[in-house]
């Protein structure tokens, strides 16, 4: 019994050591949370050096969704999150379980059912053996997986285990929704494209044109932040053509770590340094204010509100939800979007509520939503407003109107048109995930209305064709404010 005692003690000690020793790992393996890791480029963004040398060329970079489908971007867009998943869960979430798969028809679906043809991400019905995925889903061989209980409106998927897919499941599971959902003309839209690319390169391109009236022959190059392989290249060869100072800039209402200084600029930065190393030559780094910063981005939310109060009868009840994307704000607490965002959030509002004032309806409110992460899994004590529980109350209280304006795109993607949608409009009846919009016309406001219990309820769209004119001219003002510091050699020879 003495020896036996002394045999559990010794394994309790062990077992106690060891469990501390993973603590311990674990803490130190998650000790620096991404947004303060080295370098700390929003710290290099608040410090920097804003007067360019020699000759400079832009390098606008930002999260662009293509119009065409892209298995790459959505590859790199499903693993940018596990920068916040803590060590060793991401090693997990990054795993090959196998074959993700999809049907064509029901590719949205929380409960298991009985699919009719499955797909995988790259499009294909069959498997490398030529036998149907539907086939092998009947002989038992395919499996149900549900949605994840810690992702809201999360849907499930089907899986055929055995060997792996090629990529993480959960990259695999994106581009297989983007492929059959987003790009497949009749599903999401009649059109099977994303408007976002279309958009944003109007903004970009009207900008350069009016910097370039201005500066000369400037070199500059748009890319997707998210295509790494492509955005490499095109830094590279804008270095190669000579250059002293690169701009960074990307044309974005609210800077943010998640897509800018741990993002896009990160990104930028890396590609620079092995440019450095490999030509043994220093380059200047600028990085542009952010958008939200200029009083002009402000104007085209006003104009688009104002088209739309203009349509209303006198008299009526009236709800404004001004709406960001939204992010689990307490679990990040040093996102710089947190920092640089409530000049541009204040602005705007005191800018929607003015015109609101200015009309001769009954009831009004504005109020601040988040289009997502604002749900019971990311914010199960409610600090947040989300903009489908302002509908919700727009209705229960009686308005006759709840219009939502959401401030932080400047061009449709699939967050706007799709699943913000979902989020917004859940628990309505009048909306069906199914349903295939018909948005053919890019340079016009995609709009959104619902009737509920004597409420309608508008998405007022983004600020594409006659409205981004300020858009464009703040982006104009951010690049301007750096050109304008000019010393030495500027753009080229002949440049006055």
């Amino acid at each position: 019994m003495r020896r036996l005692g002394k045999l559990l003690a010794w394994t309790g000690g062990f077992a106690l050591v060891f469990v501390a020793g993973a603590y311990g790992t674990f803490r130190y393996m998650n000790r620096t949370p991404p947004q303060l890791q080295e370098p700390n480029y929003y710290v290099y963004y608040q410090e920097q050096d804003t007067v360019p040398v020699g000759r400079v060329g832009l390098f606008i970079s930002h999260l662009v969704m293509p119009e065409e489908m892209e298995a790459t971007d959505f590859y790199n867009m499903a693993l940018k999150s596990l920068q916040y998943i803590p060590w060793p869960i991401r090693n997990v979430v990054r795993a090959d379980r196998g074959i993700v798969l999809l049907d064509t028809d029901r590719y949205y679906e929380f409960e298991e059912f009985k699919p009719t043809k499955l797909v995988d991400p790259y499009g294909s019905a069959a498997d490398i053996d030529g036998l149907p995925y539907i086939e092998k889903w009947r002989r038992g061989e395919i499996a149900w997986v549900p949605p994840n209980p810690s992702r809201h409106l999360d849907h499930g998927y089907f899986l055929l285990e055995g060997r792996g897919g090629g990529m993480p499941s959960v990259a695999a599971k994106l581009i297989n929704k983007a492929r059959t959902y987003y790009y497949t003309p009749g599903k999401a839209s009649v059109q099977g494209k994303v408007p976002h690319e279309h958009g944003m390169r109007i903004i970009v391109e009207a900008a350069m044109d009016k910097i370039r009236a201005r500066y000369g022959d400037i070199p500059y190059r748009w890319i997707t932040a998210e295509n790494f392989g492509r955005a490499r290249a095109a830094m590279f060869s804008l270095l190669d053509e000579g250059i002293d100072t690169v701009v960074l800039s990307a044309p974005a209402a609210v800077y943010s770590h998640h897509e800018e200084f741990n993002g896009a600029f990160k990104h930028a930065m890396h590609y620079i340094h092995e440019w450095e190393e490999a030509n043994d030559k220093h380059v200047k780094v600028i990085m542009t204010r952010q958008l939200g910063d200029f009083e002009a981005t402000r104007e085209p939310w006003v104009n688009m509100l104002r088209d739309r109060l203009d349509q209303l009868p006198a008299g009526v009840d009236v709800k404004v939800a001004m709406s960001m994307h939204g992010m689990p704000w307490d679990r990040v607490p040093h996102e710089a979007w947190i920092e640089l965002s409530p000049g541009y959030i204040r602005g705007t509002m005191t800018a929607l509520q003015d015109l609101l004032d200015s009309y001769q309806f009954g009831r009004t409110e504005i109020v601040e939503t988040q289009d997502h992460f604002a749900d019971h899994i990311n914010d199960p004590e409610n600090r947040y407003l989300s903009t489908n529980q302002a509908f919700w109350e727009g209705v229960e209280a009686g308005y006759d109107y709840v219009i939502n304006v959401p401030i932080e795109f400047f061009a449709e993607n699939t967050d706007t048109l799709y699943y913000h949608a979902m989020a917004n409009f859940e628990g309505f009846e009048e909306y069906d995930v199914y349903d295939t919009i018909d948005y053919a016309d890019w340079d016009v406001p995609y709009t959104r209305q619902i009737e509920h219990e004597g409420t309608i309820i508008i998405y007022n769209g983004v600020p594409v064709g006659n409205y981004n004119e300020p858009l464009i001219r703040a982006y104009v003002e951010a690049i301007d404010q750096v050109l304008s510091q000019r010393r030495g050699s500027l753009v080229t020879a002949d440049t006055p």
